[in-house]
Formats: structure tokens, C-alpha cells, sequence
């Protein structure tokens, strides 16, 4: 496709912000929208086909959704039998029969525990908490002056070709009105302003804002066969990734791609996005994953100041993957004591409570975890 020159730097920081708070619930063992086509002997034995490889391709695909690429090699062929075993149920959509073709799209369902004893006992590690949605600001600089709302930004309409709004890591694209433009100018996204990019987070509910700046040039090089004399164009993106979280810890990563030569403008630019979201896809794959023998438990405080605000909180509960069980140990009208079963450390239970509206904190002046509902 292209190469990846370098990586210059990553710079991390953390501002005093708010956290704003949206329990996004995305059915991570989903996977929605799989197109299939066959032809066949009669329009039954099509859809009979099809139904079948739909199946095959979304197992496929959700068990490339919770694991790493490097591990990518080791995973299961999704066999008939497999996912017949994995299938909990499935939808069909936009069906078409005729002449013995079948064309539908496909949602299927996953069964969660089959799949994670199937990942377990290959031992294969994998993520599955899901992150609260990232608003995407593509940035594309021309001439010098940076683009963002402006149009054409064939950047930005790119990225509104590849985001999508599930998965581990669901990415959103602003509605471009005039609400937005006036959040944030493509000079204050580029730079990373702190409090433009917190009202773009907090105007989308997001877990924050992800601005993805290009610089765009063509280049010449000689092939290898032929002289200096002899060059050919190929297309070079100058990248500065920069990624706001509404805890307030912002990071950069600078790097340039080259694309192979023939390679069109279009086809660099779209093959260069999502490469950069399979980065960010790893990137919070890799500090979510779990990994077998990896149980942990801890004792937490829950204030709360009436009987909603605890049911609130034991729902929360119950929709954290990495958590296990809970049970209450002591419980008074003002607060509960809870031990909190999980898979992983502290730190991945920290990031999946915060995907589900709860903050876990440690009071060291008192020992003890504080586990509170986080300000809607």
C-alpha cells in the first residue's frame, strides 16, 4: 500500500478539566451491516449460501475487533461448526432474490462467554471494554492555511467514508453545522486548544476529540530500474496526530507516509486513514487487554445520597465486562462497602468504570477505594 517513514515524537500532558460523563454501551460481540452475495442453482440455495458466509465473515471480524494484530495469525479459522457453536442470533436486512442470486446485509449476535472461552483456551489475549465514542477533527493543510470546515476538504470527507460508530473504539464525525464551526477553528484543533476541543467532547457526550492534520505533497523518486533521469510521482502525508481526552491528558504523534507508486490521491488518503485508525484501535486495545489468569479483586466504598443513586450505581456495575461479580459487605443509609471481582488491573478497571459513568479512586489518607457515580 505505502510505507510509514518515521515517528518523531509523542508528547503527553494533563490539564485540570472536568470529566464529562456518558455511559456509552456499545454491544461490543455485534457486528452489524455484512454484506453478502451469492448465486446459486435457485434464489433458497443462495440465501442458504449466504447466510452462512455472512456468519463466517462477521466471526471473523469480531474476533479481529477484540484481539491485536499481531496476534491476527493465530486466530481460529471460522469454520461452519465454529460459529454455529458462537451465533447467538442474527438479523437480515435490505434482502434482494432473483434469477438464483441472493444480495442481503447481516447483523449477527455473538455469544460472549463462548467466544471469550474460545480466545482463553487458545490463549490468546483480548479487550472488550468499550470506549465512550471519539469525536474525529480532520485537519488538512493547504498551501500553509489549515482546513477544516471548509469545503472542499476531501480529507475531512475521507474520514466520514471510514469512521465508524462501533466497536471498541466508536469514532464519530461532527454534523459540520454552525454550532460546531463555532466551537472550534482548524488553527485551534491543529494546536490542540485545550477548552475548544473539551466543547466539542462535551457538545458530543465523547470521551474526546481525535484530530488527525495532513500535509499533502507529491513527490519525485527514481524507480529502482531506471536512472536519476527517470522519476516518478508518489504521494507523501506529513501526520500529526492529536488525541484529547475530556479527563484532560492530551497526546501528539508527529510521522510521515509515503504511498507506492500508481497509487491515486483518493486511494493514499483512504488507505492513510484507516491505518490511523487501526493505530488507535490497537492503541486502546492494547492498555484494555486482558489476559488469562489475570482475576483481581478489591474492597470499595460507594457513597451515595439516596436509594436511586445506589440501584443507579449497581446497574453500572453490571454492565462492566471486566467485572465478574460484586458483592455488598456492609451497607448503611449513606454508603455501601463492596468487593468488586474483575480481570485485569486496577488500572484497566479504572478505564472501563469510566466508560460506564463511575469513577474508582484511592483515598490514601483513609486506605481505602472510592467508587462514585461521575457528573452527568
Amino acid at each position: 500500500m505505502f510505507r510509514r517513514l518515521l515517528i518523531v515524537n509523542f508528547i503527553s500532558c494533563y490539564c485540570l478539566l472536568l470529566v464529562v460523563s456518558n455511559a456509552f454501551a456499545a454491544d461490543v460481540f455485534t457486528i452489524r451491516g455484512v454484506e453478502v452475495k451469492e448465486k446459486a442453482s435457485s434464489e433458497l440455495s443462495a440465501k442458504k449460501k449466504a447466510l452462512a458466509a455472512g456468519q463466517r465473515n462477521a466471526l471473523g471480524e469480531l474476533l479481529k475487533r477484540l484481539t491485536l494484530q499481531s496476534d491476527y495469525a493465530r486466530l481460529p479459522a471460522p469454520t461452519d461448526a465454529l460459529t454455529g457453536h458462537m451465533v447467538r442470533d442474527f438479523s437480515v436486512s435490505e434482502e434482494k432474490l432473483g434469477g438464483g442470486r441472493y444480495h442481503a446485509k447481516l447483523s449477527v449476535r455473538f455469544k460472549p462467554k463462548t467466544v471469550r472461552a474460545l480466545l482463553r483456551r487458545m490463549d490468546i489475549p483480548f479487550a472488550e471494554t468499550a470506549s465512550r465514542p471519539f469525536v474525529v477533527l480532520p485537519v488538512m493543510i493547504s498551501g500553509k492555511t489549515p482546513l477544516l470546515w471548509d469545503e472542499p476538504n476531501p480529507w475531512f470527507d475521507i474520514w466520514g467514508e471510514v469512521t465508524a460508530p462501533d466497536g471498541l473504539l466508536p469514532l464519530l464525525m461532527p454534523e459540520r453545522e454552525l454550532s460546531d464551526i463555532a466551537l472550534v477553528t482548524a488553527e485551534q484543533a491543529l494546536a490542540g486548544n485545550i477548552m475548544q476541543l473539551h466543547a466539542v467532547a462535551k457538545k458530543y457526550q465523547s470521551r474526546g476529540v481525535v484530530v488527525p492534520s495532513a500535509e499533502f505533497s507529491e513527490v519525485a523518486v527514481p524507480p529502482a530500474e531506471f536512472s536519476e533521469e527517470n522519476k516518478i510521482k508518489i504521494h507523501r502525508a506529513e501526520i500529526k496526530l492529536v488525541t484529547f481526552y475530556s479527563t484532560g491528558k492530551v497526546s501528539k504523534e508527529v510521522s510521515a507516509y509515503e504511498s507506492q507508486p500508481g497509487m491515486t490521491s483518493y486511494e493514499f488518503q483512504k488507505q492513510l486513514a484507516l491505518v490511523l485508525i487501526q493505530q488507535l484501535r490497537e492503541n486502546w486495545k492494547t492498555a484494555n487487554l486482558l489476559t488469562t489468569g489475570t482475576m483481581n479483586s478489591l474492597v470499595a466504598v460507594v457513597p451515595f445520597s439516596n436509594l436511586e443513586e445506589w440501584i443507579d450505581v449497581k446497574d453500572k456495575l453490571r454492565n462492566v465486562a471486566t467485572v465478574k461479580h460484586f458483592g455488598i459487605r456492609r451497607m448503611s443509609i449513606r454508603e455501601s462497602e463492596i468487593i468488586v471481582q474483575f480481570q485485569g488491573d486496577p488500572k484497566q478497571l479504572r478505564v472501563a468504570f469510566e466508560q460506564n459513568g463511575l469513577n474508582l479512586s484511592y483515598a490514601e489518607e483513609q486506605n481505602l477505594w472510592m467508587l462514585q457515580r461521575l457528573p452527568r
